[in-house]
């Protein structure tokens, strides 16, 4: 996680000064942000199995599961031009959290004369070091209250663990890349104290383990999300 976070942080810290000289006519000086959030999200995963044949298994699992998870942030905004700016921001989701859970009855062709074993097949996924990096456009409607547009990168690393009647079992992690997209909008005091409501849908790469007889288990995963963020400017 410090190895990532510290690409992050480094990205983030050096924006102000690789930006700045290239429109320092627009740009005011910036200002930062900090703060933690509560996100409530959909996490829809679709899971498919191929055999060390090549044949892919018909019956694919597709498991929906609500799940709640804190998060700590920080931000960089530039006041562009008379209400319009640009915020740039680090958003890292502490700890573990499973978006995945699914059993489903299962066979497997034991012998050539057609003998088979049966039993069920089970999936969890893990999530863990989820860094977001992001951008927001933002208009101010009055002194308060402002809107904004979200776009990121988010890097995340995904634990797999399986029990199949199909290949050996396995616990696996991989590291993936996604995509976020979203609109919030803004209320912030004069003394800088702020809240944000938000919503986003990310889209994650295709995340796939390999057992050790040659089985490719594959999950596809998306999210839905709506976020509550409370912090303060500097």
């Amino acid at each position: 996680m410090s190895r990532i976070l510290k690409k992050y942080l480094g990205v983030l810290a050096a924006l102000p000064f690789l930006l700045t000289p290239a429109i320092s006519g627009a740009f005011e000086f910036p200002t930062f942000a900090a703060g933690i959030g509560l996100t409530g999200a959909s996490v829809h995963t679709l899971g498919t199995e191929t055999d060390p044949e090549g044949t892919k298994n018909d019956e694919k699992i597709y498991d929906s599961a609500a799940v709640e998870y804190p998060s700590i942030f920080g931000e960089v905004r530039f006041n562009i031009v008379d209400r319009f700016g640009m915020t740039v921001g680090l958003s890292v989701i502490p700890g573990k959290a499973e978006f995945v859970t699914e059993s489903k009855p299962d066979q497997d062709l034991t012998s050539t004369a057609g003998g088979t074993s049966t039993g069920i097949s089970t999936v969890k996924g893990k999530i863990s070091e989820h860094v977001t990096l992001y951008i927001q456009p933002t208009v101010r409607l009055t002194d308060i209250f402002s809107v904004y547009l979200t776009a990121g990168i988010s890097k995340m690393d995904v634990e797999a663990s399986a029990q199949l009647v199909t290949s050996t079992d396995f616990t696996k992690t991989k590291s993936i890349d996604g995509t976020r997209f979203g609109v919030g909008v803004m209320a912030e005091s004069a003394n800088g104290f702020f809240i944000k409501l938000e919503g986003n849908a990310s889209e994650y790469d295709d995340v796939s383990f390999t057992t050790s007889d040659s089985t490719v288990a594959k999950a596809d995963i998306d999210e839905e999300s709506v976020s509550v963020l409370l912090g303060k400017a500097f």
